[in-house]
């Protein structure tokens, strides 16, 4: 891995406290000017909370029952979709608990099946990663004018977004279901001290409710339920209680850990710019480290 990214945001007031777009600024190597904070890029398996808070809206809890074992999805036209997990392994029965804290990709897809495409989209522009449903319009490097026809790998991070999207959908979990919008300016004053702009107390908008923001929140710090992927003790235990997930794409090209607390939101990308493969790199084993 030649480069990374970082945001810090308060859930409270949606005050971007950090971001640092790049590595190093200075270094043409890497793209160093590039802010990677709002590029988009595909999110691997952080996206799978957003996945289960929907299937929590439509009456599914984390004693909800999947199994995972090898399944063939139907995919139209195409030869029947069969996810495969990180480890290449299936684990047989298991709680959503477990199956979210583990990140094991067959229980996410049929979390996603539940759902449905267009139930995770309409989640994700709710929590503000807009990128996601709409590309064309959120991601000014993407080369076609209409979004993707996305399939059931969008739960196992298909799709691509922003760093900065995806740490405030987190943060919102982290204020309780309450979005606040996002804004690096704390206040404007000219001359003559006169507040052009104040953002010192934002208000914010219920958009999840708190139930199911305690409940992903409760999987994703919960140390033992991810034990058996993650080991323990591992890289995303803190001091205190903290919720993380981590995400790795194809290749390794991309790893992600997005992280909070009830006071603090962080997420962290690392990669290449020019979108090579780190060499057996996953989002555990990098950004999280950071």
């Amino acid at each position: 891995a030649t480069n990374g990214a970082l945001v810090a945001i308060d859930p409270a007031t949606g005050h971007i406290l950090a971001m640092v777009g790049s590595a190093d600024f200075n270094n043409p190597a890497i793209s160093g000017q590039v802010n990677v904070a709002l590029r988009c890029r595909q999110p691997g398996s952080a996206i799978k909370p957003l996945t289960y808070v929907a299937s929590f809206e439509r009456g599914w809890t984390p004693a909800t029952l999947f199994w995972d074992v090898r399944t063939e999805f139907p995919d139209g036209a195409n030869p029947p979709y069969v996810p495969v997990n990180y480890d290449g392994k299936y684990h047989g029965p298991m709680l959503m608990r477990d199956a979210l804290a583990n990140s094991y990709n067959v229980p996410a897809v049929q979390a996603l099946q539940f759902v449905g495409i267009d139930g995770l989209l309409e989640i994700a522009t709710r929590l503000g990663v807009e990128s996601l449903a709409h590309p064309e319009i959120h991601c000014p490097e993407y080369p076609y004018d209409r979004r993707p026809p996305y399939g059931l790998a969008l739960t196992l991070g298909g799709g691509e977004v922003k760093l900065l999207e995806m740490t405030g959908a987190f943060a919102t979990f982290a204020n309780g279901g309450v979005r606040v919008p996002l804004s690096p300016i704390l206040r404007i004053e000219d001359s003559r001290d006169n507040v052009l702009v104040d953002n010192s107390a934002p208000t914010g908008q219920p958009v999840i409710s708190p139930q199911h923001a305690y409940l992903i929140t409760h999987i994703l710090s919960d140390r033992q339920a991810r034990c058996r992927a993650f080991v323990c003790p591992s890289v995303l235990e803190l001091s205190r209680p903290a919720a993380a997930k981590t995400g790795t794409t194809d290749d390794f090209r991309d790893g992600w850990t997005i992280g909070y607390t009830p006071d603090i939101a962080a997420g962290v990308w690392v990669g290449n710019s020019d979108n090579s493969p780190m060499i057996n790199l996953p989002g555990g084993a990098s950004a999280a480290t950071i």
